[in-house]
């Protein structure tokens, strides 16, 4: 197996090096070839800097960086146009899954375009969930897509599918506007499996604030006049 994995990192740089260490040893186990890339979206901590110390120290990490903060959605599409073999698998760096629990996703890559995690029992705060069932609501009212948990940031994609789509939010839509697209080219078989999800330990959320809801919100609307 041959296999790219990828974090998103915007001022974790109380996670990265646990994070990324975790990632080597679990993939070293598990594939022939691998890669792990940070990519960080312009943190102003020391996300950057530590990610490259360890990517200098083994060849098998890299880092992509943005000059600036540019979203959830640009750090993914950063991510997987770095990533260079054809299983892709993508979770957050805020510590908040087990990276073992790879293995409860990989034997369903055969006979499906997507195997997408979701959260047995989510460990976020009351308002995190809320805002959850609310993006889950709009994806099946506006789009017919039916997923438990769309913006788990456990999942394996497959490079030849993501090539095709043409990815544009910056956003946390991103996530949906996968699944939108790939479908639409014909890719909708996908698989959740249940994953652990752990409390946040270090570090803080950002995926809440007003303006980002506000900016989730037009781009959902556009997509869906795009879709029309």
């Amino acid at each position: 197996m041959k296999i790219s994995c990828f974090f998103p990192m915007y001022n974790e740089e109380g996670n990265v090096r646990k994070v990324v260490s975790s990632a080597v040893s679990v993939l070293s186990s598990r594939a022939d070839e691998f890669e792990v890339i940070v990519v960080d979206d312009g943190s102003e901590d020391r996300t950057r800097r530590i990610a490259e110390e360890m990517a200098a120290q083994d060849r098998r990490i890299r880092v992509v960086s943005h000059d600036k903060n540019r979203g959830y959605g640009a750090a993914l599409r950063s991510g997987l146009a770095a990533c260079r073999y054809e299983l892709i698998f993508q979770c957050d760096g805020d510590d908040q899954y087990d990276l073992n629990e790879i293995d409860r996703l990989l034997p369903y890559l055969d006979g499906h375009d997507f195997v997408v995690g979701y959260r047995i029992k989510r460990k976020d705060p009351f308002y995190r969930t809320l805002e959850a069932l609310w993006y889950r609501f709009l994806l099946r009212i506006l789009f017919g897509i039916r997923l438990r948990d769309a913006n788990c940031a456990f999942k394996l994609f497959k490079k030849g599918v993501i090539d095709k789509l043409e990815l544009v939010s910056n956003g946390a839509i991103i996530n949906g506007e996968i699944f939108i697209k790939a479908r639409k080219l014909g890719y909708g078989r996908i698989k959740e499996v249940g994953v652990a999800h752990y409390p946040r330990k270090i570090g803080s959320q950002t995926g809440a604030q007003p303006r980002v809801l506000w900016e989730a919100l037009v781009s959902i609307v556009r997509l869906w006049l795009a879709a029309r």
